[in-house]
């Protein structure tokens, strides 16, 4: 399944620094989680995103980690389209 507008969108959001919050991150989890159920990587990408707060923490990805994390989850969506 290719990656639709909506998490496109959602996740340039996110990697611009436009929205970085934890609603924002919390839509595109959901949404990766609905769209790439089957896709290990992708639902590793959702396990950090439920661990997401900006400013991290003790077993928490900060808002630089989850950014690169996006970063390569859309790499790897474009590569296995």
């Amino acid at each position: 399944m290719a990656m639709n507008s909506e998490i496109e969108r959602l996740i340039q959001r996110f990697v611009s620094g436009t929205d970085c919050s934890i609603g924002a991150a919390n839509k595109i989890e959901v949404a990766l989680d609905d769209g790439f159920p089957d896709d290990d990587y992708v639902q590793q990408t959702v396990e950090m995103l439920a661990m997401y707060r900006p400013e991290g923490g003790q077993f928490l990805f900060d808002t630089i980690a989850m950014r690169q994390r996006l970063i390569e989850t859309v790499e790897h969506l474009q590569r296995t389209a």
